[in-house]
């Protein structure tokens, strides 16, 4: 008689929730265009998102093209309504009060670096930037032009070789952007001063990052669950924080030693703002020591892949076409900064002459139109509003696509 019950119970159960699920998936009349979704997944495995037939960049293409400059996505089981129009960005980001960072600008990061400031919102968030948006002013990042142009000489002695075909090209350009980073943002030299596991950890956390942000209908205690009883993936972890505890304690014993006087890199900025009792309330009351770590993993997590992808698509793209080679050569000619056989002559480069490099540029930027790292960003409405006619309701996740 119990298994009859518990059986039945079971049964009822299982149809109320099939009838709940259709319910919150089925169109509603202030539904935009797009594709039905399927229970659960929405619309990443009839787009070719998880399947990886297509990316984001091309399903944004296909979408708009069949249904115009505004239509719905469903990111597993959150329907998102996207915006393609210039139009629609100004009101989108011109409307501070009405729109925030959403939670799908880097989905389940959180998992990770739950006090990074790419997944922060409202005050917590302008207690973050006010602490590291200094090191990112223009002027800031000039002053490294130096620093830059010596690891990608160093980059290039190591890998120019007529007779050798690279079949590592992104792990290599990985190896750069660490490079950089590293004496940028630390003032240390991680192709040196970071071991070979060092560098396997930042490849197995990478693995484990783009998984879990790429799979975003996985349920949140699932995923919990994976990481905590995956090894590698907790001595990757473990390896990377003892490195960011190394930096940080290095720092601490540097600003001991000295006078007290203005950061010079990342660290010395976040070390420098270090402040247990920091609340939101209190915006210049600096971070606490969980959140500055956190920071740290943020920067080199996001500069050690993005930035190394538009160097390897540079690569590539560049390779394909030797005129747009010859043409940036030429202008770097035109403007005094060609490379010659004659090592002690070394043209400087400059603020001035480094925007004067018109064409240069523009490669650039085609580069990033071919193959965008970021082709969409998105934002959480705060409160009702509308969109080009379309009611927008408060907690209504917005993707803008670049595209």
């Amino acid at each position: 008689m119990a298994l009859i019950i518990f059986a039945s119970l079971f049964v009822i159960v299982i149809i109320l929730l099939y009838i709940y699920l259709k319910r919150s998936y089925s169109p509603s009349p202030d539904d935009l265009p797009g594709v039905k979704p399927h229970i659960f997944f929405g619309n990443l495995i009839n787009s070719g998102i998880l399947t990886a037939e297509s990316t984001f960049h091309e399903m944004m293409l296909d979408y708009q093209r069949r249904f115009g400059d505004k239509f719905q996505f469903w990111f597993g089981s959150h329907r998102c309504f996207i915006f393609c129009r210039i139009d629609h960005a100004q009101t989108i980001f011109a409307n501070r009060h009405s729109f925030e960072q959403s939670p799908f600008i880097l989905p389940n990061f959180d998992l990770f670096c739950p006090n990074g400031i790419t997944i922060l919102t409202g005050a917590r968030w302008k207690r973050h930037v006010r602490v590291l948006s200094p090191m990112f002013k223009r002027r800031n990042i000039i002053g490294h032009l130096d620093t830059i142009v010596e690891c990608a000489d160093r980059f290039i002695d190591r890998n120019l070789d007529p007779g050798q075909i690279h079949r590592d090209l992104v792990s290599r350009c990985q190896s750069l952007t660490m490079n950089i980073i590293g004496l940028i943002g630390f003032d240390q030299d991680f192709d040196v001063q970071v071991n070979l596991h060092i560098k396997k950890a930042f490849q197995d956390f990478m693995l484990h990052v783009v998984l879990l942000m790429t799979t975003p209908c996985v349920p949140r205690w699932l995923a919990k669950i994976y990481l905590k009883c995956n090894w590698k993936y907790q001595r990757a972890y473990r390896l990377i924080l003892e490195l960011a505890e190394k930096l940080v304690e290095e720092e601490q014993n540097k600003q001991s030693e000295k006078e007290n006087g203005r950061p010079k890199n990342l660290v010395a900025s976040l070390v420098s703002s270090l402040n247990e009792q920091a609340n939101d309330e209190q915006v210049p009351s600096g971070i606490r020591r969980a959140e500055m770590f956190d920071e740290i993993l943020t920067m080199i997590v996001t500069g050690y892949e993005t930035t190394s992808t538009v160097l390897s698509w540079f690569i590539f793209f560049a390779s394909k076409n030797p005129q747009v080679q010859q043409r940036m050569k030429e202008e770097l000619r035109e403007h005094h900064l060609l490379m010659t056989d004659d090592l002690t002559c070394v043209p400087p480069l400059t603020p001035d002459n480094l925007a004067s490099l018109t064409y240069c540029e523009c490669v650039t930027k085609e580069i990033l139109r071919l193959a965008p790292v970021g082709d969409l960003t998105t934002r959480a409405a705060t409160r009702d509003t509308i969109i080009d006619n379309v009611k927008i309701y408060n907690g209504q996740i917005i993707f803008y696509c670049f595209t």
